[in-house]
């Protein structure tokens, strides 16, 4: 059983510590939300006053893109995403009951996806981060024995995009990150309607 003393002690310390933690929580929501202020407006996107996409909806849409980018060579292929505006239909958009996990970082990476959505007004809505369906990594062995791992896009892949279902929202831009010696820059891949 605990005692009195031991009970004022271990609430003292939890007093203590929670103070330092929601620090923490801000300082980190605050740098995050700076971060992708950054990003956003270097693609002309503005943040609204509040944090929008931390509104939780009880209904999300899920759309199923048919993504085809421009061919390609083989070479064209091995070293970077797409350079032209890929073709891009819904083949399904529907409802589901339930909400979507909010994005605890903004960790990017060429392999990944960058997707946000955006209401009339360029604002800012929602956002996520996913992997990008067109890369295939592939792995072979050299003479040495060494894997040798190599980044592959493919041209024609299904993408599917689960958002809030937030009528505010009327587009959904993708992005591809791309390191510029420093930070990530968002490349547009293609903006997708959801009106």
């Amino acid at each position: 059983m605990i005692t009195s003393t031991c009970f004022l002690r271990l609430l003292l310390a939890l007093l203590l510590l929670c103070p330092l933690t929601l620090g923490q929580s801000q300082k980190r929501q605050i740098m995050q939300r700076e971060q992708l202020r950054t990003l956003m407006s270097s693609v002309g996107v503005d943040l609204p006053a509040t944090d929008a996409w931390a509104i939780q909806f009880p209904i999300y849409r899920q759309l199923k893109l048919n993504w085809a980018d421009s061919p390609k060579s083989a070479t064209e292929l091995k070293s970077e995403a797409q350079t032209q505006a890929p073709k891009v239909s819904i083949a399904e958009d529907g409802k589901r009951s339930g909400t979507l996990p909010r994005q605890r970082s903004l960790e990017l990476a060429p392999t990944l996806m960058f997707v946000a959505a955006v209401d009339a007004t360029n604002k800012l809505r929602w956002w996520s981060i996913m992997p990008d369906p067109r890369v295939v990594r592939s792995e072979t062995q050299t003479a040495t024995g060494e894997l040798r791992s190599q980044d592959y896009y493919l041209s024609s892949v299904t993408v599917v995009v689960a958002f809030p279902d937030d009528p505010e929202i009327s587009t959904l831009r993708f992005y591809h990150p791309v390191w510029n010696g420093t930070n990530f820059d968002l490349k547009p891949l293609t903006v997708v309607s959801t009106r």
